[in-house]
């Protein structure tokens, strides 16, 4: 299923936009902003999903989402609980044009463009982000932008952040790299329903194999058959949680031609069967 570009709409008088969630929280579907999202769990008993990386969340968890990387919250337990989250929206032109017009913010280009597979931050960083968001709307709106740039230099200077996404195994290290990357990915993503095989990427890209396997290995950390089976399954999660569709018929759409074969798999990567899943977190 794809993901729905969900708009965030900037406050009137500001350049960039904040919420809190405070309160019950129900799970959070596959979608994708054209805008950064800095978002801080505090208190929240979920599955954070951000492209093909899934984590727990713990308490002081911050990551950064970059524009158009599908992401999603899956509860663990209930279908509804408490949850505490602090979420800030950049428009990227706004980022863009702030590093560009602000000789003392160039040092955020470098922090930016590490986001593109999204960030993690520590957990030091994290509450010290937590302390500047509780001052904001206090004061004026220039203090609040104060606040904010208060948590980029936070964000900036955290040394213990790490990538999120497929690349955490080691990042792309030069531009052809990075585009052959882009270009397996897109190719996976238009293709998973079918069946689709390490010759079929490689004929695609009009190269070897092996080379093909070694690019798996050394950016994703896994082989080309693990990142196809997590990538069609989360699928078949969201297709599982967001329609009624039956189980056969959504294991169809997501490439697997046999219905034991998927609730095998299924079950063996979410510890639940097809049904049981559907039952523990459906939003219908």
């Amino acid at each position: 299923m794809k993901a729905n570009l969900e708009r965030v709409p900037i406050r009137i008088g500001s350049s960039w936009r904040y919420k809190k969630i405070d309160g019950v929280e129900k799970n959070c579907h596959w979608h994708f902003h054209n805008e950064y999202e800095l978002v801080l769990f505090r208190k929240n008993n979920a599955k954070g999903m951000v492209g093909h990386f899934e984590r727990v969340i713990e308490k002081n968890t911050l990551w950064l989402i970059p524009p158009k990387m599908p992401h999603a919250i899956e509860l663990l337990e209930e279908k509804e609980l408490q949850c505490e989250s602090h979420i800030i929206w950049l428009p990227k032109e706004w980022v863009e044009n702030m590093i560009f017009s602000c000789t003392e913010l160039r040092r955020m280009g470098e922090l930016f463009k590490r986001s593109s597979n999204g960030l993690c931050f520590s957990t030091s960083t994290a509450e010290k982000v937590y302390q500047l968001i509780e001052k904001l709307f206090k004061d004026s709106i220039l203090d609040d932008l104060g606040y904010l740039i208060q948590i980029l230099g936070c964000l900036c200077s955290d040394k213990e952040t790490r990538p999120l996404q497929l690349f955490s195994k080691q990042e792309a290290s030069d531009k052809e790299g990075k585009e052959k990357i882009d270009l397996v990915c897109q190719y996976i993503d238009d293709n998973y329903q079918n069946s689709i095989t390490l010759l079929n990427v490689a004929e695609h890209l009009c190269t070897s194999e092996s080379t093909i396997h070694r690019l798996f290995q050394s950016h994703f950390g896994e082989s080309f058959s693990q990142y196809l089976k997590k990538l069609r399954l989360n699928h078949a999660a969201n297709l599982l949680t967001h329609s009624r569709l039956p189980i056969g018929i959504v294991a169809e759409q997501v490439g697997y031609r046999n219905q034991t074969n998927f609730n095998r798999l299924f079950k063996d990567y979410k510890q639940l069967t097809p049904n049981q899943y559907r039952k523990k977190f459906s939003s219908l």
